[in-house]
């Protein structure tokens, strides 16, 4: 874990010196990685959100998601937390769980569902983004919403249309 930490101090304290209203701790694999950011940035004041990426209803790691939003719970620096670089019907599940654990606003930006194949080195499947979701992520407590990987610039409008109308 002290590892995890030495690893991010100069990234912090460098983010930290450009004095940003939040800083995102995004696309987060685990729950170690995830109390060494807040460690860490607990001693610098910044408000974060925190933002796993999923698979199902667990970390990319294999962690249980409450378990995971738990560790934000009781760190008043994180503004919100959520999931991020997922598959969108990841999202749909992980949002109520986020709100339910921590009571904190909900932050949440899938990505397009499509995966990456490494081997062939191309996103591969379907793209199954749909910006209708929104509207079941906010009556599930989620506050700040877009996209991710793959989410362009159509689908961003889209969902802000939904959004304002």
């Amino acid at each position: 874990m002290r590892e995890l930490e030495r690893f991010h101090r100069p990234r912090v304290a460098a983010l930290a010196e450009a004095r940003p209203d939040a800083l995102a701790l995004e696309t987060v694999p685990d729950v170690d990685e995830a109390e060494a950011l807040l460690r860490v940035t607990e001693e610098y004041g910044l408000p974060v959100w925190l933002s796993y990426s999923v698979a199902g209803d667990r970390t990319r790691a294999g962690q249980p998601l409450a378990e995971a939003f738990a560790v934000a719970a009781g760190h008043r620096q994180v503004v919100a937390v959520g999931v991020n670089c997922c598959d969108p019907a990841d999202a749909d599940r992980a949002v109520g769980t986020a709100a339910a654990v921590t009571g904190k606003p909900v932050v949440v930006y899938p990505n397009s569902g499509e995966r990456w194949d490494a081997e062939r080195r191309r996103w591969a499947g379907e793209n199954t983004f749909d910006a209708g979701r929104v509207r079941a992520w906010q009556e599930a407590g989620a506050r700040l919403v877009g996209g991710c990987c793959r989410v362009g610039p159509a689908r961003i409008r889209e969902l802000a249309g939904l959004l304002a109308g």
